[in-house]
Protein backbone atom coordinates (compact mmCIF):
# COMPACT_ATOMS: atom_id res chain seq x y z
CA UNK A 1 0.00 0.00 0.00
CA UNK A 2 1.21 3.48 -1.10
CA UNK A 3 0.19 5.24 1.86
CA UNK A 4 1.98 8.28 2.86
CA UNK A 5 -0.36 10.20 4.93
CA UNK A 6 -3.00 8.76 7.56
CA UNK A 7 -5.68 10.74 8.38
CA UNK A 8 -7.47 9.94 11.72
CA UNK A 9 -11.41 11.08 12.71
CA UNK A 10 -11.27 12.49 16.16
CA UNK A 11 -14.61 12.14 18.17
CA UNK A 12 -14.96 8.44 17.29
CA UNK A 13 -11.70 7.04 15.97
CA UNK A 14 -9.12 8.99 18.42
CA UNK A 15 -10.75 10.39 21.73
CA UNK A 16 -13.39 8.81 23.76
CA UNK A 17 -16.44 10.62 24.00
CA UNK A 18 -18.80 8.76 26.67
CA UNK A 19 -15.71 7.90 29.00
CA UNK A 20 -14.62 11.57 29.27
CA UNK A 21 -17.99 13.38 29.21
CA UNK A 22 -20.12 11.06 31.47
CA UNK A 23 -18.12 11.91 34.83
CA UNK A 24 -18.25 15.80 34.21
CA UNK A 25 -21.83 15.34 33.30
CA UNK A 26 -22.32 13.36 36.24
CA UNK A 27 -20.96 15.88 39.09
CA UNK A 28 -21.99 18.87 37.14
CA UNK A 29 -25.43 17.88 37.21
CA UNK A 30 -25.58 16.04 40.81
CA UNK A 31 -26.55 12.97 38.60
CA UNK A 32 -25.52 8.89 38.44
CA UNK A 33 -22.92 7.98 36.11
CA UNK A 34 -25.77 5.99 34.34
CA UNK A 35 -27.95 8.94 34.08
CA UNK A 36 -25.41 10.99 32.85
CA UNK A 37 -24.18 8.26 29.99
CA UNK A 38 -27.71 8.76 28.98
CA UNK A 39 -27.06 12.76 29.02
CA UNK A 40 -24.40 12.39 26.98
CA UNK A 41 -25.72 10.07 24.26
CA UNK A 42 -28.69 12.29 23.62
CA UNK A 43 -26.22 15.10 23.64
CA UNK A 44 -24.26 13.52 21.06
CA UNK A 45 -27.43 12.47 18.87
CA UNK A 46 -28.35 15.67 18.24
CA UNK A 47 -25.01 17.67 18.12
CA UNK A 48 -24.81 15.13 14.74
CA UNK A 49 -28.12 15.60 13.78
CA UNK A 50 -27.73 19.76 13.62
CA UNK A 51 -24.43 18.96 11.96
CA UNK A 52 -25.96 16.94 9.31
CA UNK A 53 -29.12 19.55 8.85
CA UNK A 54 -26.05 22.20 8.26
CA UNK A 55 -24.79 20.35 5.20
CA UNK A 56 -28.66 19.66 4.09
CA UNK A 57 -30.68 23.34 4.49
CA UNK A 58 -29.23 26.35 2.86
CA UNK A 59 -29.00 28.52 5.99
CA UNK A 60 -25.08 28.66 6.51
CA UNK A 61 -22.52 26.58 7.95
CA UNK A 62 -23.17 26.22 11.50
CA UNK A 63 -19.87 25.67 13.82
CA UNK A 64 -19.55 22.27 15.28
CA UNK A 65 -19.20 24.16 18.77
CA UNK A 66 -22.76 25.85 17.73
CA UNK A 67 -24.37 22.21 16.84
CA UNK A 68 -22.88 21.59 20.47
CA UNK A 69 -24.24 24.34 21.70
CA UNK A 70 -27.28 24.16 20.31
CA UNK A 71 -27.27 20.21 21.62
CA UNK A 72 -26.74 21.01 24.99
CA UNK A 73 -29.83 22.97 24.56
CA UNK A 74 -32.27 20.44 22.83
CA UNK A 75 -30.76 18.10 26.22
CA UNK A 76 -31.37 20.52 29.35
CA UNK A 77 -35.05 21.05 27.30
CA UNK A 78 -35.68 17.76 27.02
CA UNK A 79 -35.06 16.17 29.93
CA UNK A 80 -36.92 19.37 32.02
CA UNK A 81 -33.46 20.29 33.64
CA UNK A 82 -32.33 24.51 34.85
CA UNK A 83 -28.24 24.68 35.28
CA UNK A 84 -26.53 27.56 35.56
CA UNK A 85 -24.13 29.22 33.29
CA UNK A 86 -21.38 28.72 35.43
CA UNK A 87 -22.37 24.58 34.63
CA UNK A 88 -23.08 25.29 30.91
CA UNK A 89 -19.97 26.98 30.41
CA UNK A 90 -17.94 23.71 32.24
CA UNK A 91 -20.37 21.08 30.00
CA UNK A 92 -19.49 22.89 26.87
CA UNK A 93 -15.90 23.26 27.62
CA UNK A 94 -15.39 20.02 28.70
CA UNK A 95 -15.41 19.23 24.64
CA UNK A 96 -12.02 20.57 24.93
CA UNK A 97 -10.63 17.79 27.11
CA UNK A 98 -11.31 14.98 25.67
CA UNK A 99 -9.47 11.97 26.65
CA UNK A 100 -7.71 9.60 23.76
CA UNK A 101 -8.76 6.01 23.55
CA UNK A 102 -6.05 3.74 25.80
CA UNK A 103 -4.00 3.14 22.55
CA UNK A 104 -4.36 5.66 20.71
CA UNK A 105 -0.94 7.91 21.91
CA UNK A 106 1.45 4.45 21.48
CA UNK A 107 -0.35 3.81 17.77
CA UNK A 108 0.00 7.24 16.55
CA UNK A 109 3.71 7.43 17.56
CA UNK A 110 4.78 3.94 15.99
CA UNK A 111 2.64 5.61 12.55
CA UNK A 112 4.88 8.58 13.06
CA UNK A 113 8.32 6.40 13.05
CA UNK A 114 7.55 4.20 10.58
CA UNK A 115 7.63 7.56 8.58
CA UNK A 116 3.74 8.42 7.79
CA UNK A 117 2.83 11.75 8.29
CA UNK A 118 -0.60 12.03 10.60
CA UNK A 119 -3.28 14.64 10.28
CA UNK A 120 -6.42 14.81 11.77
CA UNK A 121 -9.67 15.02 9.50
CA UNK A 122 -12.65 16.13 11.82
CA UNK A 123 -15.88 17.91 12.06
CA UNK A 124 -14.57 19.70 14.90
CA UNK A 125 -13.52 23.33 15.03
CA UNK A 126 -9.90 24.05 14.56
CA UNK A 127 -9.74 25.54 18.47
CA UNK A 128 -11.59 22.21 19.64
CA UNK A 129 -9.32 20.27 17.45
CA UNK A 130 -5.64 22.25 18.50
CA UNK A 131 -6.76 21.36 22.50
CA UNK A 132 -7.00 17.67 21.01
CA UNK A 133 -3.88 17.67 18.78
CA UNK A 134 -2.19 18.39 21.74
CA UNK A 135 -2.25 15.06 24.31
CA UNK A 136 -0.52 13.34 21.08
CA UNK A 137 2.86 14.82 21.87
CA UNK A 138 3.65 16.23 18.25
CA UNK A 139 2.36 13.00 16.58
CA UNK A 140 0.28 15.60 14.80
CA UNK A 141 1.44 16.74 11.32
CA UNK A 142 -1.64 18.58 9.99
CA UNK A 143 -4.98 19.69 11.39
CA UNK A 144 -7.71 19.89 8.89
CA UNK A 145 -11.10 21.25 9.93
CA UNK A 146 -14.21 20.71 8.72
CA UNK A 147 -14.27 24.98 9.00
CA UNK A 148 -12.17 24.77 5.85
CA UNK A 149 -15.20 22.94 3.95
CA UNK A 150 -17.76 24.94 4.89
CA UNK A 151 -19.19 21.65 5.16
CA UNK A 152 -19.64 18.18 7.71
CA UNK A 153 -18.28 14.67 6.96
CA UNK A 154 -19.46 12.40 5.07
CA UNK A 155 -19.86 15.51 2.48
CA UNK A 156 -16.91 14.81 0.07
CA UNK A 157 -15.79 18.33 0.22
CA UNK A 158 -14.36 17.20 3.74
CA UNK A 159 -12.31 14.55 2.15
CA UNK A 160 -11.01 16.40 -0.42
CA UNK A 161 -9.06 18.62 2.03
CA UNK A 162 -6.04 16.34 2.57
CA UNK A 163 -5.79 16.87 -1.44
CA UNK A 164 -6.62 20.43 -1.94
CA UNK A 165 -4.62 21.82 1.25
CA UNK A 166 -2.19 19.46 1.73
CA UNK A 167 -1.24 18.32 -2.02
CA UNK A 168 -1.71 14.49 -1.23
CA UNK A 169 -3.36 11.98 -4.24
CA UNK A 170 -6.10 9.54 -3.26
CA UNK A 171 -3.65 6.81 -3.58
CA UNK A 172 -1.55 7.77 -0.93
CA UNK A 173 -4.17 8.99 1.86
CA UNK A 174 -5.89 6.09 4.65
CA UNK A 175 -8.31 7.30 6.70
CA UNK A 176 -9.14 6.16 9.88
CA UNK A 177 -12.96 6.77 10.95
CA UNK A 178 -14.50 5.71 13.72
CA UNK A 179 -18.35 5.45 12.36
CA UNK A 180 -20.27 3.96 9.50
CA UNK A 181 -21.26 7.23 8.11
CA UNK A 182 -17.32 8.22 8.59
CA UNK A 183 -16.11 4.62 6.62
CA UNK A 184 -18.91 5.04 3.84
CA UNK A 185 -18.19 8.93 3.72
CA UNK A 186 -14.39 8.59 2.52
CA UNK A 187 -15.21 5.08 0.70
CA UNK A 188 -17.91 6.96 -1.77
CA UNK A 189 -14.74 9.84 -2.35
CA UNK A 190 -12.51 6.88 -3.28
CA UNK A 191 -9.79 7.02 -0.50
CA UNK A 192 -8.87 3.89 1.14
CA UNK A 193 -10.64 3.59 4.99
CA UNK A 194 -9.33 1.77 8.09
CA UNK A 195 -12.65 1.20 10.60
CA UNK A 196 -11.93 1.51 14.33
CA UNK A 197 -15.15 0.05 15.29
CA UNK A 198 -15.05 -0.56 18.93
CA UNK A 199 -18.65 -1.30 18.80
CA UNK A 200 -19.03 -3.70 16.41
CA UNK A 201 -21.18 -1.62 14.44
CA UNK A 202 -22.02 -2.30 10.41
CA UNK A 203 -22.38 -0.05 7.43
CA UNK A 204 -25.69 0.30 6.58
CA UNK A 205 -25.10 -0.21 2.74
CA UNK A 206 -22.16 -2.51 1.98
CA UNK A 207 -21.31 -0.82 -1.66
CA UNK A 208 -18.95 1.49 0.99
CA UNK A 209 -17.67 -0.64 3.67
CA UNK A 210 -14.38 0.12 5.07
CA UNK A 211 -10.93 -1.77 3.40
CA UNK A 212 -10.04 -2.73 6.69
CA UNK A 213 -11.75 -2.90 9.86
CA UNK A 214 -10.33 -4.68 13.75
CA UNK A 215 -12.02 -3.08 16.95
CA UNK A 216 -9.33 -1.03 17.96
CA UNK A 217 -6.24 1.61 16.44
CA UNK A 218 -3.83 -1.28 16.98
CA UNK A 219 -4.98 -2.96 13.98
CA UNK A 220 -3.82 -0.37 11.75
CA UNK A 221 0.15 -1.48 12.25
CA UNK A 222 -1.20 -4.70 10.89
CA UNK A 223 -2.34 -3.29 7.24
CA UNK A 224 0.67 -1.26 6.41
Amino acid sequence: MAVKLITFDVYMALVDIQGSLTPVVAEALSITEETAFDFVSLWRVKQMERAALSNSIAYGHKSFMECTDLALNYVIHKKKLSISQIVRKKLINSWNDLMPWPEALAATQELKMLGYEIAILSNGDLHMLNNIANKFENCIDHILSAELAQNFKPHPSVYELPISHLGFAKNEILHVAGSPSDVMGARAFGIKCYWSNRSNDRVIDEAFKANYEDNDLNGILKIL
